[in-house]
């Protein structure tokens, strides 16, 4: 009797804990070759309205997986799309950054910058993060993603400014040696006797 009694426990907590662990595995496979059609049968021109709604639609949970099932579909289904799925949806959904850079890198690693840029437009609070993720899936390029990074922020700065009716400031260029002149008649140099 106590043996039927264990296994009967050991059942009944593989349910539960089944039951429990089931919403928190967030996309099956029917409701993603969903998202995925949706995605890919849009037009290029409503490829961020499209990445944008799925994740607005998409419970708590599921934000993260659905983000990241969208901006694949949209990168495979229309590669020019690449920095307007990225922003739409680091904008739709900031607490998934990462994950998108990540299977954005994943789906289009030679748009690597075009990505990071994408996404550090998208939330700039997370560039930091942006390029570390950037850095980690591809080490050799490190340097050109900091970059990269530097420059959005720069233009960010330029705009901010130029709303908010301030002016940028630049520092001057230390003045460099006198250009020199460059006469276009073969052998003619007025300083030479």
């Amino acid at each position: 009797m106590k043996i039927v009694t264990k296994k009967s426990l050991v059942v009944g907590l593989i349910t539960a804990s089944a039951v429990l662990i089931a919403p928190a595995l967030a996309l099956t496979p029917a409701e993603s070759e969903v998202l995925t059609k949706s995605v890919a049968s849009s037009k290029v021109v409503e490829v961020p309205a499209a990445v944008a709604k799925a994740i607005s639609q998409a419970t708590k949970e599921d934000r993260t997986q659905t983000a990241t099932t969208a901006v694949v579909a949209a990168i495979k289904a229309h590669p020019s799309a690449v920095a307007a799925a990225v922003t739409a949806a680091v904008k739709a959904a900031p607490e998934a950054t990462e994950a998108i850079v990540n299977a954005a890198l994943d789906a289009a690693p030679g748009s690597a910058l075009t990505i990071v840029s994408a996404a550090t437009e998208g939330a700039p609070d997370q560039a930091e993060s942006v390029a570390a993720v950037a850095a980690r899936k591809m080490p050799a390029r490190a340097a050109s993603f900091e970059r990269e990074v530097a420059v959005v922020r720069g233009r960010r700065l330029v705009s901010n400014a130029a709303l908010t009716g301030g002016t940028p400031t630049q520092t001057p260029r230390p003045p460099g040696p006198p250009p020199t002149q460059v006469y276009s008649t073969p052998g003619f140099d007025p300083s030479r006797p």
